[in-house]
């Protein structure tokens, strides 16, 4: 299938073109860095989705990369580390601000986008298709919050969103274990799963006869999606649900860290795998998690919610553990990054000495109910 350009030139790794009945598709095609964002594409996407939503003759909005290998697996956190070394924390936040405008307005968009997501869907990819009222997997696709591995911390409304699945979000966030298409979609993070090609379920929406429904319509879509749908069997999400609950309280971080590190000698690959990304991950980044996590479940807006992960992470870039976690996994690549440790695996033993305050007073206060601020 071929489509036309679009007339205006938005960023040299981004394609946009038109389709029939009022669609536009929007690619991202960075391949090399598995499509990763920086502030450049970031701003790009949100120009595009910002002229969609005010002209009238786009419908609907398909999203998705150019390789089947990846949707996006994140942020470009090596071009942020770079940022941070060289005195430029400035730039380094322009890349959030950006990036949260553009979740944001996709969040309250009032046309469908669909992403497809097929293979790697990470971090910032992940932001993006959480974003999104239709989310696409395939049997292919791997979801996942892992900045546990690298000193960050799970952003891009992942505050909200990992909130809102409970315990299933708290064990994810901890741990950074990556999700198949059947645990995506069993706690509601994909709407469908597609065996079909991409071109085939693409050529399928283009296609959509708006005439029993108003353009641009939801249920158009969901009809049509739904009959593609193809449910698959359960993955190591789903076959380890009572354990995630025994381990994730949500009510003390001791007894919740050291219950998931307890999981070392479990049966399931996919458990030890959490495990051992929480040993081996920040603490800093796990206890700021599990706080986060704990503020997300008060009904925030999501205008709250990037507002507080604005400066959340214009804190946690300018932590030593966001520059030694990309160092030690995606520049040295030794895996042995040298974490701050603080006095005790305790939330004030780990935060107390540089807390992460914010001039958000739900924030502090929550920082004050768990000790970390006097």
């Amino acid at each position: 299938m071929t489509y036309s350009p679009v007339t205006k030139d938005y960023h040299p790794d981004l394609i946009v073109e038109q389709a029939a009945n009022g669609w536009r598709i929007v690619r991202l095609n960075r391949p090399k860095s598995l499509h990763a964002l920086d502030e450049s594409i970031v701003s790009a996407l949100l120009a595009v989705f910002q002229d969609f939503h005010h002209d009238d003759n786009v419908k609907a909005i398909w999203l998705d990369s150019t390789t089947p290998k990846a949707f996006c697996a994140g942020g470009d956190v090596r071009k942020l580390r770079h940022l941070v070394i060289n005195g430029d924390v400035d730039v380094a936040n322009q890349f959030f601000e950006q990036e949260y405008a553009l979740d944001a307005l996709l969040h309250n968009y009032a046309k469908p986008v669909l992403v497809w997501g097929e293979g790697y869907v990470m971090g910032g990819g992940l932001g993006l298709f959480m974003a999104a009222p239709f989310r696409l997997v395939t049997p292919y696709s791997r979801l996942a919050m892992p900045e546990i591995n690298i000193g960050l911390y799970p952003d891009v409304g992942a505050t909200r969103f990992l909130a809102d699945r409970g315990a299933i979000g708290l064990f994810t966030g901890l741990t950074g274990s990556i999700m198949t298409s059947a645990g995506a979609y069993g706690i509601g993070w994909a709407t469908h799963i597609c065996d079909a090609h991409r071109d085939k379920v693409l050529d399928k929406m283009v296609n959509i006869d708006w005439g029993h429904y108003p353009a641009g319509d939801f249920r158009a879509i969901d009809d049509t999606l739904n009959s593609m749908h193809r449910p698959v069997g359960p993955g190591p999400l789903q076959n380890s649900l009572d354990v995630i609950q025994s381990v994730c309280r949500g009510v003390i971080f001791e007894q919740d860290y050291e219950s998931i590190i307890g999981l070392s000698d479990a049966r399931s690959d996919w458990l030890r795998q959490a495990s051992e990304n929480l040993q081996k991950g920040s603490p800093v980044t796990a206890a700021l998690t599990w706080l986060l996590w704990q503020w997300g479940k008060q009904d925030h807006s999501w205008t709250e919610v990037f507002e507080l992960e604005r400066q959340i992470s214009d804190w946690k870039i300018r932590h030593p553990d966001f520059v030694e976690g990309v160092r030690a996994r995606l520049v040295d690549k030794d895996l042995a990054p040298a974490w701050q440790r603080g006095t005790d695996l305790s939330l004030k033993g780990i935060l107390a000495e540089h807390p992460p305050v914010t001039d958000i007073q739900s924030w502090n206060d929550l920082l004050k109910h768990y000790g970390v601020l006097a």
